[in-house]
């Protein structure tokens, strides 16, 4: 498993209502892929405002991704960054992603994308 036990993985769909706001107010995006009205992998994002301590205004971020196993490899996962990435550049300076520091995957894939580290956050269970 590469998520710890505080991430919660059915976040896209216990956050639905905050996804279809943000599609609402034109702050965000869903891109899905279809094959044979099968949904085999979607790209869920957002523009938000940064934190205080950074010099630019709104930030895209990639709020979750997912592509069906027998579909990975293929480009699906690079069409839905580009896609993101191009519908992003008029809204904001910068995309993000977090991904779990256990997947190995995820981080090689978004690192091949062109995305750098930028910040390392560090946690401790209490």
């Amino acid at each position: 498993n590469f998520y710890d036990n505080t991430v919660d993985i059915s976040f896209p769909i216990n956050n639905q209502e905050k996804f279809k706001r943000n599609m609402r107010n034109g702050f965000g995006l869903v891109i899905v892929a279809i094959d044979f009205d099968n949904i085999e992998g979607y790209l869920i994002g957002s523009i938000s405002k940064t934190e205080d301590y950074r010099n630019i205004d709104k930030i895209a971020e990639i709020d979750s991704m997912f592509v069906k196993p027998k579909f990975r490899s293929q480009g699906v996962g690079i069409l839905f960054v580009n896609q993101f990435v191009e519908w992003a550049k008029a809204q904001a300076k910068r995309v993000k992603v977090v991904v779990s520091a256990k997947n190995n995957r995820g981080i090689k894939f978004y690192r091949n994308a062109g995305f750098v580290d930028h910040e390392i956050i560090l946690e401790m269970d209490l």
